[in-house]
C-alpha cells in the first residue's frame, strides 16, 4: 500500500516566490468558486509574502480544452510604511444585497511592533477573471489598528440567536493576548459599501471561550459546529504549547465544558477531524443511506478527533473529545525525526474512505499517517508514507484546485508553492469500484422494498364473520 501511495502522489507544479521574499506558517489561503455556468467548483490558493506581494495560483482552461497552471502576482494597496504580512485569510460568499458572489480577503500586519488588520471585498461575476476581482479588492481595505502583532486571522460563522442566519466574521488573535473580531458592517440601498468592523467588544457574545484576556498568547484556532449549529468546539493552540478544547452551547451562549492538555513549545497547528472525509452525500445515495438506519433515526454526528502539532516535541491525536476533551493523547511516532513540525491537515490519500494525518516538517519533510480511531493508543497509528522537499515546508492544505472531485495538496514552503497530485487513472479505478458496489447496493434495496410491497399486498387469511 505504501508503494501505491507514493506513487498515487506527483509533484505536478511548482511555483516559486518572487526573488528575496519567503512566506510564514500562516501565508496560505484558499477559496472556492464556480466554474462558468456548472456547479462544480473549484478552488483558488493565495500565497503571501512578507513584502506585501500575493500570489495567486490557479488551473485554467486554455484554447486547446487544456488545464493549465497559471499564477499570477499582485501587491497590496495600502500597505503601513515598512510593514511587514503576518497572515492571510480569504473567503467567499453571497452579498445579500445584490444576491452577487463576492470574495473576502483578510490580511494582518506588522508595523514595527504595532499590528493592524484590513479586509479587502469585491464582487467575483461571471465571466470576469478571478485574479482582476483579487485586485480591484486590494484597492478598498484601509488598515484599522490592532492592539498587538497579530497571529493567526481566520474566518468562523456566527448566529443570530433569534433569526438562526449565519453571519461570516474574522477572528484576529494577538500577542496581547486578546481575539478581535472582524464584522460587515450594516449595509442598506443607500450604503452599498462593504465594510468590516473590529467589533472586540462582541466577541463574548457570540464567542465566550474567547473573550476578554486570554491566559496566553494565542497561535491557532479552529472552530466546529454541530447537532444542527447549536453547539460548537473550540480548540486553541497558545505560544506556550497549552492546548484548551471548549465545548460551547450556541444558542444560550455558554462554555458546557473546558479541558486543557499542556504541551512542550509553541502550538504550530490544531485542526478538528473526523474519520471520514467531510463530504456531503449525493442526494441519489440518500435513500440508500436512510435504508440503513433503524425507523425514526437519524446518521449519527461523527466522532470528533483534533491534531495538534507543537514545534519542539512529538505531533499528536486527541481522540473523541466530544466524549473525552484532552484527556486521550495518541502520538505520531517519528514525527519529531524531521526537526520541528510546523503543519498539518487532513485528507483521504489512498481512497479507502478514511481521513490520514499529513504532516510538514521545517526538516523538508512530508509525513502521512494511517489513523485507526478504534485500536489501542499504542496502535493507532502507521506511518504510511513520506515525501522530501528541498525547502521546509510552513503550510499544508488539501483542495480540489482542478474541479475533478479530486484532492490535490497545495504545499508552502520556504521558496514556493507546490502542487502535488493524485494520479487521475488509479482515481478513475477507484470509482469505478465504488460505482460498482453502488449498483449492487441498490440492486439488494429494491430487491427487498419488492419484496415487503409483494407481503403487504398478499391476503392475510383471516376472514371477516358475517
Amino acid at each position: 500500500m505504501a508503494d501505491f501511495v507514493h506513487s498515487c502522489f506527483s509533484e505536478a507544479h511548482f511555483c516559486v516566490l518572487p526573488t528575496g521574499t519567503q512566506s510564514n506558517v500562516y501565508g496560505m489561503s484558499h477559496y472556492s468558486t464556480t466554474t462558468g455556468n456548472s456547479k462544480s467548483t473549484c478552488e483558488k490558493v493565495l500565497v503571501a509574502c512578507l513584502n506585501g506581494d500575493i500570489t495567486m495560483f490557479e488551473y485554467v482552461l486554455s484554447d486547446e480544452n487544456e488545464l493549465k497552471p497559471v499564477n499570477n502576482l499582485f501587491r497590496l494597496q495600502y500597505i503601513p510604511a515598512k510593514a511587514e504580512i503576518v497572515s492571510m485569510d480569504a473567503f467567499t460568499k453571497i452579498d445579500r444585497l445584490t444576491g452577487d458572489p463576492m470574495i473576502v480577503l483578510g490580511v494582518t500586519f506588522d508595523n514595527q511592533s504595532r499590528g493592524s488588520t484590513s479586509i479587502f471585498t469585491a464582487p467575483l461575476r461571471d465571466g470576469e477573471n478571478f485574479f482582476d476581482s483579487l485586485q480591484v479588492a486590494t484597492e478598498n481595505g484601509i488598515p484599522i489598528d490592532l492592539d498587538g502583532i497579530p497571529c493567526q486571522i481566520t474566518h468562523a460563522k456566527i448566529f443570530h440567536r433569534h433569526s438562526g442566519v449565519p453571519t461570516i466574521v474574522f477572528l484576529v488573535s494577538t500577542t496581547c493576548k486578546r481575539v478581535h473580531m472582524f464584522k460587515e458592517r450594516r449595509r442598506t440601498q443607500k450604503n452599498t459599501d462593504t465594510t468590516y468592523k473590529d467589533k472586540e467588544s462582541s466577541v463574548g457574545k457570540y464567542f465566550p471561550e474567547l473573550s476578554g484576556k486570554l491566559a496566553d498568547v494565542l497561535f491557532f484556532l479552529d472552530i466546529l459546529y454541530y447537532e444542527d449549529n447549536k453547539k460548537r468546539m473550540t480548540v486553541a493552540g497558545s505560544q506556550s504549547g497549552r492546548i484548551v478544547c471548549y465545548m460551547v452551547d450556541v444558542i444560550n451562549g455558554v462554555i458546557l465544558r473546558k479541558t486543557e492538555a499542556k504541551g512542550f513549545g509553541p502550538v504550530t497547528s490544531v485542526v478538528m477531524f473526523s474519520d471520514e472525509p467531510d463530504v456531503p452525500i449525493p442526494e441519489y445515495l440518500l435513500p440508500l443511506y436512510d435504508h440503513l438506519l433503524p425507523d425514526g433515526e437519524r446518521r449519527e454526528e461523527p466522532t470528533v478527533h483534533v491534531l495538534v502539532c507543537h514545534a519542539l516535541e512529538v505531533a499528536s491525536i486527541y481522540r473523541d473529545i466530544k466524549k473525552n476533551g484532552l484527556l486521550e493523547q495518541i502520538t505520531l511516532k517519528d514525527s519529531y525525526n524531521y526537526d520541528s513540525v510546523l503543519c498539518g491537515c487532513v485528507a483521504d490519500v489512498d481512497f479507502d474512505g478514511l481521513n490520514e494525518i499529513i504532516l510538514g516538517t521545517f526538516g523538508q519533510r512530508i509525513l502521512a499517517y494511517k489513523f485507526d480511531s478504534n485500536a489501542p493508543t499504542d496502535e493507532a497509528t502507521t506511518l504510511l508514507w513520506q515525501h522530501s522537499l528541498q525547502y521546509p515546508i510552513h503550510s499544508l492544505i488539501p483542495l480540489d484546485l482542478t474541479g475533478d472531485g479530486v484532492k490535490d495538496l497545495a504545499v508552502l514552503s520556504m521558496r514556493g508553492l507546490h502542487i502535488l497530485q493524485k494520479d487521475i487513472n488509479k482515481a478513475a479505478i477507484f470509482l469505478c469500484e465504488r460505482l460498482k458496489d453502488v449498483e449492487v447496493s441498490f440492486a439488494k434495496l429494491e430487491t427487498q422494498e419488492a419484496e415487503a410491497n409483494k407481503e403487504l399486498d398478499e391476503p392475510t387469511g383471516v376472514t371477516t364473520p358475517s
